[in-house]
């Protein structure tokens, strides 16, 4: 493989002209460069970009942060990011915490040794202490949080009205009739959950409905004891007629336990989850579900670190409002 030397002969151009291509720089006309870059190819030649960001302090990187890679919220919120991100020159690398501080701080200490331009991310369930956070923030590292963001003043951040979400799916029970709704409640010490939590209760007591909030903690883990807690709540409490979860996934989990206790969906119990998931149109019945905006966050919150890597603006916080999404598993089959 040659060099930027064997590209100038080659091309006939200066060993300057060649790097301000390789660096994107405007003083270069489209015909240099398209005769550079063939000649880059022909060669197989490949800038050394940390050699580069070295010269430069820019690394043209930016790094996400996600709680899981594998959730379909967060995969879209990629998604956005990466569309927005690419076509302004940018590469992404991608972190997930698992939902543990400890790697979530890992993360950071990584990616502000790589020098990355800026960074993306949204906080783990278990995050509390945000000396890593504030660390980042003192380095003059622009950061933008989606989704969930630290209690700290002064930040960038793309959110979603999550009480407002949770009021929607709640009065939208109602309206389908129901009139004694069970909240399968997120961790408490997300304060998303809270806040999907607090508009649920708003909507069930300002319509006064009997409602009834509670957790399933293991059900990923283990379905037989949640399958057996679950049984213990329409038991203890069996006029329940409409079930919004926390979110799809759990969603999913309940309809399959419903279908197990020969509980049918939506005849005896209309069921709403939240995230307007890929597979919520795909269960049996089709789930109904708050959509989230997953892509458009990512795409705002991109946007939003380019505007703070081109010139310094004074902290934002952007929040999306959520969409209902009626399906099958809250349909009236009367109507």
């Amino acid at each position: 493989m040659g060099g930027i030397k064997e590209i100038a002969k080659m091309t006939g151009v200066s060993l300057a002209t060649v790097s301000r291509v390789f660096n994107n720089s405007a003083l270069v006309s489209p015909k240099t460069r398209e005769k550079v870059l063939k000649a880059a190819k022909d060669i197989d030649y490949r800038p050394n970009v940390m050699a580069a960001a070295l010269r430069s302090g820019k690394s043209k990187i930016i790094g996400v942060i996600v709680p899981e890679v594998n959730n379909s919220f967060f995969s879209d919120i990629i998604n956005g990011i990466e569309g927005v991100v690419s076509d302004s020159g940018f590469n992404i690398i991608i972190s997930q915490t698992h939902e543990k501080q400890e790697r979530e701080n890992a993360a950071l200490n990584s990616l502000l040794e790589l020098n990355v331009d800026g960074i993306l991310m949204s906080i783990s369930k278990e995050t509390k202490d945000y000396t890593q956070i504030q660390k980042i923030i003192d380095s003059k590292t622009p950061i933008v949080f989606f989704d969930r963001r630290p209690t700290l003043d002064a930040i960038n951040a793309v959110l979603l009205n999550n009480y407002l979400g949770a009021y929607i799916a709640t009065e939208h029970l109602i309206d389908m009739d129901c009139e004694n709704i069970l909240h399968i409640a997120g961790n408490p010490d997300v304060s998303i959950f809270e806040e999907r939590k607090k508009g649920f209760v708003a909507a069930a007591q300002k319509h006064r409905v009997q409602y009834l909030v509670n957790h399933l903690p293991n059900i990923k883990s283990n379905p037989e004891e949640d399958l057996n807690s679950l049984k213990d709540i329409l038991k203890k409490h069996p006029n329940i007629d409409g079930i919004f979860a926390y979110g799809d996934e759990m969603a999913i989990h309940l309809l399959n336990l419903l279908n197990t206790l020969k509980i049918e969906v939506p005849k005896q119990v209309k069921l709403i989850g939240f995230g307007n998931a890929n597979f919520s149109a795909l269960t049996q019945p089709s789930l109904s579900s708050i959509d989230q905006e997953s892509s458009l966050m990512g795409e705002l919150s991109a946007n939003l670190l380019l505007q703070n890597l081109k010139r310094k603006t004074k902290p934002t916080a952007k929040v999306l409002s959520p969409k209902l999404i009626r399906r099958e598993s809250t349909k009236n089959l009367d109507q």
